[in-house]
């Protein structure tokens, strides 16, 4: 430990006062690389005798010059140092003062990295000073080109040891840059069937294909006939009979009773999302809820209060059907699209009891 005087001795060496403050710094930023140091934090590891302030700054110097400590803004005007590791510090003292200054702004650039003209305007050199220290950097594998979904025609830079901030990224909505609608529809799909299996209840009965009596008025037979058969042929009966089984399906699922509180949760629904392994990358709570604010935007989802962490989801009931199937059972009989309904009664030129289209739906 630091002697009590000034004088001559093991803890005045300047390598040992060295390696003694940087030791201790390194304990200090072990759960914190990016810690900021300032001149009492320093003097109060007790390293330099008597806190010597004129023998600090030649000790803060020699790391600084070493690679070991790097000076910074603190952000309220003052200068501090952060650490740097041993490895790192090796690579900046193998660069030249030019490649320094490119890795350095890189460096300090992080997670976000660091576009080419504003390495070019905070440095003040020519273009082929620059791309000359890129590409040594590069070619030394220190730097790595990547792209950044807010900027894709830039040219950026950033520490190959680090991977780009979601920021830059757009997260794991993102793919090569390009937005990936398909991996979010699919994850989307995946929610959306959870959520739906606690929004509703089924009812069995509702379930049975239901009978239809139909009503209508006099034509001529071969009139009613040609116009019947025009619009329900057999493809047109195929779509009909498909779309009545969506509607049916979609009357007999009922909103869940007043004081149901199973809704799912976000914690609920990331945890899910894990558990089904669709895809290999792991989705955070942040992530999902975002999907979750969408579907509410998107009239999929509506949320609801009081349950579970204090927000549940439940799916709306217009979602068990395709936009084009918003009909009701009713109106999915081939009566309600044929063109001479109106004219349909027994006895009469078409009627429910001579009508092909109408018996093949009952019998569904």
């Amino acid at each position: 430990m630091a002697s009590s005087s000034g004088t001559a001795g093991p803890a005045n060496d300047m390598t040992a006062l060295k390696e003694n403050l940087y030791l201790a710094c390194v304990s200090t930023a072990d759960d914190d690389p990016k810690l900021v140091f300032h001149q009492d934090t320093l003097k109060s590891f007790g390293i330099i005798p008597n806190n010597d302030i004129n023998l600090l700054l030649p000790v803060i110097q020699a790391l600084v010059n070493d690679k070991l400590l790097k000076a910074v803004h603190d952000g309220t005007g003052g200068i501090g140092w952060r650490l740097r590791t041993e490895d790192e510090a090796k690579k900046f003292k193998s660069l030249t003062a030019e490649q320094e200054m490119v890795y350095g702004l890189i460096d300090e650039a992080e997670h976000e990295g660091i576009w080419t003209k504003t390495i070019k305007a905070k440095l003040k050199i020519h273009d082929t000073v620059m791309n000359k220290a890129i590409k040594h950097l590069e070619s030394k594998n220190m730097i790595a080109e990547m792209k950044s979904v807010e900027h894709p025609t830039r040219k950026m830079w950033i520490k190959a040891s680090l991977r780009p901030s979601e920021r830059a990224t757009g997260g794991p909505w993102y793919t090569d840059g390009e937005l990936d609608e398909e991996f979010i529809s699919q994850c989307m799909s995946v929610i959306y069937a959870h959520v739906k299996k606690k929004s509703f209840y089924v009812s069995a009965s509702a379930m049975r294909k239901p009978k239809r009596t139909i009503n209508g008025k006099h034509m001529t037979s071969e009139q009613a006939k040609a116009a019947r058969d025009k619009v329900l042929g057999k493809e047109e009966q195929e779509k009909s009979n498909v779309r009545a089984e969506k509607a049916r399906r979609y009357e007999a699922h009922f909103p869940m009773p007043v004081g149901y509180n199973d809704y799912p949760g976000l914690d609920e629904i990331t945890q899910y999302v894990d558990r089904n392994e669709f895809t290999n990358q792991i989705l955070t709570a942040s992530e999902i809820q975002q999907l979750l604010d969408i579907m509410c935007y998107d009239d999929i989802l509506e949320r609801v209060l009081g349950v579970g962490d204090g927000v549940g989801y439940r799916a709306l009931r217009r979602t068990l059907l395709d936009e084009e199937d918003g009909g009701s059972v009713l109106n999915e009989a081939p009566c309600g699209r044929c063109p001479v309904f109106d004219l349909c009664e027994e006895g009469g030129p078409v009627g429910p009891s001579n009508c092909e289209y109408l018996t093949q739906w009952l019998k569904e």
